[in-house]
């Protein structure tokens, strides 16, 4: 009896992957791409947008520490005495009697 040489399987590029496969493998990666660069793009603008939301909060709180200091002032023993005599006309009593029941 002859033996029969078996066949050795091909493996060349077009075996293993079927036409469509390499077409849809294509877009896949392109298409992913594009989504990465579209990613990127929107990333840098909201770091753009961060940074003048950060400027605008540094703005308000020094506008807050401001009136903070200036409420301060404004609330002061020595200021209230000095707007109830000029603007309200109050004055201190010369003589200060007992409060009765």
């Amino acid at each position: 009896m002859a033996r029969k040489k078996k066949q050795q399987p091909s493996y060349s590029p077009a075996g293993l992957v079927w036409p469509g496969m390499f077409v849809f493998l294509l877009v896949a990666i392109t298409a992913s791409g594009l989504y990465r660069v579209d990613a990127a793009h929107v990333m840098r603008g909201l770091y753009g947008s961060m940074g003048e939301i950060q400027r605008e909060q540094d703005s308000l709180l020094e506008d807050h520490s401001r009136l903070m200091l200036e409420r301060g002032a404004l609330t002061s023993m020595q200021n209230i005495e000095e707007v109830a005599a000029s603007e309200l006309g109050m004055q201190f009593p010369d003589e200060i009697g007992q409060v009765l029941r």
